[in-house]
C-alpha cells in the first residue's frame, strides 16, 4: 500500500509548526477603555446615547495576524422622554469572545474585530430582573503602539437576540477609546 498525504493534512502540519514557532513568542495585553453607546434601530425610539465601560483581554502572537480577545462590556443607556412611563433606562452588560485580524502596521495597526458573548439586560425601574440574552458583534478599530502602552479606538455594532415578547432585539454601537498594556 502506498502512503499519500493529503494537501490538507500538508496545511495541517504547516500550520502546526507555524503554531509551535510563534508559541514560543505569545504575547498578551490587559486593557481598559470607554466611550459613547449609541442607540440603533427600535432601541433609539424610546433611549439616547449613553455610556460605555469595556475591560479587555488580547492573546495573541507577535508574528500572526489573528488574536483572540475577551471582553467585559457594560452600557447604560438614558431614555428620551423623561415624562414617558413607557420606557426606562436600562443597561446592558456582557461578557465576549472575539476573534481579531490585524492588518500590518507600524505604528498604527487597523484591526476587524467579531464574536459572540452573553448580554445581561436590565431595565433600572424597581421590580425589574435582569434577563440573560447571546448576542453577536463585529466591527473595526486602530490600536497606535507607544512603547509599551497602546492606545485603541474601536466602534462595534452589537446585537443582542430577545424573543419578541421580552422587547425583541437589541441593537446598539458603541465607540470606545482605550488603553492596552
Amino acid at each position: 500500500m502506498n502512503p499519500i498525504i493529503h494537501p490538507l493534512a500538508l496545511a495541517f502540519l504547516a500550520l502546526l509548526g507555524v503554531a509551535e514557532s510563534a508559541g514560543a513568542q505569545k504575547t498578551y495585553a490587559l486593557g481598559i477603555g470607554g466611550g459613547a453607546a449609541i442607540p440603533v434601530g427600535k432601541l433609539s425610539d424610546s433611549q439616547k446615547t449613553g455610556a460605555n465601560g469595556m475591560v479587555v483581554v488580547a492573546l495573541g502572537a507577535s508574528d500572526l495576524p489573528i488574536g483572540v480577545r475577551f471582553d467585559g462590556v457594560y452600557n447604560s443607556f438614558s431614555r428620551n422622554d423623561k415624562t414617558s412611563a413607557s420606557s426606562y433606562p436600562f443597561r446592558a452588560a456582557g461578557l465576549l469572545g472575539n476573534l481579531i485580524f490585524a492588518f500590518p502596521g507600524t505604528n498604527a495597526k487597523t484591526y476587524l474585530i467579531a464574536g459572540a458573548g452573553l448580554y445581561n439586560i436590565k431595565l433600572d425601574v424597581a421590580g425589574s430582573k435582569s434577563e440573560n440574552h447571546g448576542g453577536l458583534n463585529a466591527g473595526a478599530g486602530v490600536a497606535f503602539g507607544v512603547g509599551p502602552i497602546a492606545t485603541f479606538i474601536e466602534s462595534r455594532y452589537h446585537f443582542v437576540s430577545r424573543p419578541p415578547d421580552k422587547g425583541g432585539v437589541i441593537h446598539f454601537v458603541p465607540i470606545t477609546l482605550g488603553i492596552l498594556f
